[in-house]
């Protein structure tokens, strides 16, 4: 049900990239990372550390489909007007850590938009496995849609989550998978949410 990798919080610094959150003025040293306005986008495996703020941008994950990419939010502020706060495109697997005692907040705060034929509607949007831990703290708010969203496995083994959603708070379509963490969720729908019409084996 859960990897080692799941439940690891740690990480090595010196081996990670940095990345610098400010409206239209975001920054990284590494090759990896594409910024275009206040869009910025990871291309390669490794692990991201990103701190600072965004009134209306997006993270966005696009990589090999078999690599695995972990970010590391420590004391990041992003609001997306009409679409996912983090948007995973493609990769094998998302692993979103919370930096020790980090304070971490992310929003949509409009209707969402469509990505083509993908039908992005949750503040963290994922159309690969994702999992979430650290030891800091996720505050997410969704206004008109869900509050985090894997389209295969959703795995949580640790932090603290306050999700406010219109819609479902926490969904993963394949499974959702909870080994540990606190979570207050106010949600329109359900609080806890996984479904593939799909797959009935699912």
């Amino acid at each position: 049900m859960f990897t080692s990798r799941d439940k690891e919080v740690g990480y090595d610094e010196s081996e990670s990239q940095a990345i610098t959150l400010a409206d239209g003025g975001s920054s990284s040293d590494s090759k990896s990372v594409t910024i275009n306005g206040d869009t910025i986008t990871i291309t390669e495996e490794g692990t991201y550390i990103l701190s600072g703020k965004l009134t209306n941008g997006q993270i966005k994950v696009n990589v090999h489909e078999k690599s695995k990419v972990q970010l590391v939010l420590n004391g990041v502020d992003i609001t997306s007007a009409s679409s996912a706060a983090i948007y995973a495109v493609q990769a094998d697997k998302v692993f979103i850590t919370m930096a020790e005692g980090s304070a971490n907040t992310l929003s949509t705060t409009g209707a969402f938009e469509s990505d083509g034929d993908t039908n992005v509607d949750g503040v963290i949007f994922a159309k690969c496995d994702l999992t979430l831990n650290g030891s800091g703290t996720m505050t997410v708010n969704s206004t008109n849609g869900h509050g985090i969203v894997s389209k295969d496995d959703l795995v949580a083994t640790s932090g603290t989550y306050q999700i406010t959603a219109a819609n479902h708070g926490l969904t993963g379509k394949d499974s959702v998978r909870i080994a540990d963490g606190t979570y207050t969720v106010s949600s329109g729908k359900d609080a806890i949410h996984s479904e593939n019409t799909d797959n009935t084996t699912k």
